[in-house]
């Protein structure tokens, strides 16, 4: 891959640029000390460092505080440098990186420059094989389980980098549907314990070999279109037109979308913030509680009022990740979810997908506006297909982590290109034949 993108700028792009990985406030360490010598610690705060004489005139035990705050279960908060403390006030982002064999070498490069940075790392290697295995070799009991592990990683990381880690997008084929069923109301638990921690997440894109034969497309095709996908995702121009999609559609109340076979669909955005996914998780969007992002970027989008779509939609293909590709799909919604849906080609696999997964699977999640010019149709990848430029993309699903209610155990992008249609905001025309007209 190297004759494609540099592993170590692509990895500092990640964690420095985009993710802003490395130090946090000591909050537990602060709050637990404070609990036990409040007026010391303060005084301690508000300095960078101190001797111990100038301790002792705070507190006359200050030698024995000193030493207990330097246990780790206080961070440490203190730290002794000759004669002198060192107050210190933040610890490590705590990261989990998820990785396939095929992209070890960037997940390596990833967790050194999280070292750099100050952060402590768990890696975790993933393949398809072991992904359908822990389905298919569990007792269906088990499937129903929480694990203590899987708790604790969910409530207690701060970020998560995924290189995508199953190589294939049709793993789940043979797999029982009561196996993934069971499973739902784990994963969606999942999905609630991360919102909760407002764990922050990254997925990164892979262009697997087995992936591209799946879809269809030459394998060195697949890879020459992600990386030039992510180059753009950081490239000046790419941003430019984010944020222009963005002062268009941001506070409008009611979008419509017209496009071919058929597709007339509205649906409300009233009091809901139009995000961007431009490749740089900033203070605005930690504020505004949008905490994910992918790689390649490339995109505004917002989550709907829960209730409000109606209408059809017409979906050329929609990969469903596991499942496989289903054609030709027209979705009816109504008082906001997919009431009815047909198919010409593998329908019944977006009816394992509705049956196996739980909570607000068929409510509208999200709507998006690719703005990535380096991004091609990949015959369904969708981390690439939504960001295409000229494309639309509506979700179902959860949506919790940037703005929406639904509680779910999946979330699914239908990629719509508008070449042929238009999108209104309030009555005002935005986008024609796929190009931004406001």
């Amino acid at each position: 891959m190297g004759d494609f993108v540099d592993y170590k700028t692509l990895a500092k792009n990640i964690v420095t640029t985009s993710m802003r990985i490395g130090l946090k406030e000591n909050k537990k360490g602060i709050a637990k000390a404070r609990r036990k010598y409040k007026r010391f610690v303060d005084w301690m705060l508000r300095r960078d460092e101190f001797t111990l004489d100038e301790a002792k005139k705070v507190r006359k035990d200050a030698e024995k505080i000193l030493e207990e705050l330097q246990d780790v279960d206080f961070g440490p908060l203190v730290l002794k440098k000759g004669r002198k403390y060192k107050v210190k006030k933040t610890v490590g982002h705590s990261v989990l990186i998820a990785c396939n064999p095929a992209n070890k070498e960037l997940a390596l490069e990833v967790e050194r420059q999280c070292w750099r940075n100050g952060a402590h790392t768990i890696m975790l290697e993933n393949t398809a094989k072991r992904v359908r295995d822990s389905y298919v070799l569990c007792p269906l009991e088990s499937l129903t389980e929480l694990s203590d592990v899987r708790r604790a990683l969910a409530t207690s990381t701060d970020y998560v980098i995924h290189i995508d880690s199953v190589e294939s997008e049709f793993w789940k084929k043979g797999v029982p549907a009561i196996r993934f069923k069971l499973h739902a109301p784990v994963s969606q638990r999942v999905y609630q314990l991360r919102d909760r921690n407002k764990e922050r997440w990254v997925y990164v894109g892979w262009p697997h070999p087995q992936i591209a034969r799946e879809l269809r497309i030459p394998p060195k095709r697949f890879k020459r279109i992600m990386f030039n996908a992510i180059k753009w995702s950081y490239d000046k121009r790419t941003i430019a037109l984010i944020e222009r999609y963005h002062k268009a559609f941001d506070g409008s109340d009611e979008i419509h979308i017209v496009c071919d076979k058929g597709t007339d669909f509205t649906f409300s955005t009233k009091g809901r913030r139009y995000l961007k996914d431009d490749g740089i998780l900033s203070d605005e969007d930690i504020k505004n509680n949008d905490i994910g992002m992918n790689i390649p970027a490339g995109e505004v989008f917002v989550a709907p009022v829960e209730n409000s779509a109606e209408g059809s939609l017409y979906i050329p293909e929609t990969s469903l990740n596991g499942y496989g590709v289903v054609k030709g799909l027209m979705l009816h919604f109504s008082k906001g979810e997919v009431v009815d849906y047909k198919a010409k080609r593998n329908g019944k696999l977006l009816d394992r997908f509705f049956k196996e997964n739980t909570g607000a699977i068929r409510r509208i999640a999200e709507f998006g506006i690719g703005c990535n010019r380096g991004a091609e149709y990949t015959n369904g990848y969708i981390l690439i297909d939504e960001k295409i430029l000229g494309t639309i993309h509506i979700a179902v699903g959860w949506n919790i982590g940037y703005g929406g209610k639904n509680q779910a155990s999946a979330h699914h992008d239908f990629i719509k290109p508008i070449y042929k249609g238009k999108v209104y905001a309030d009555g005002k025309l935005l986008i024609d034949k796929g190009k931004f007209v406001g």
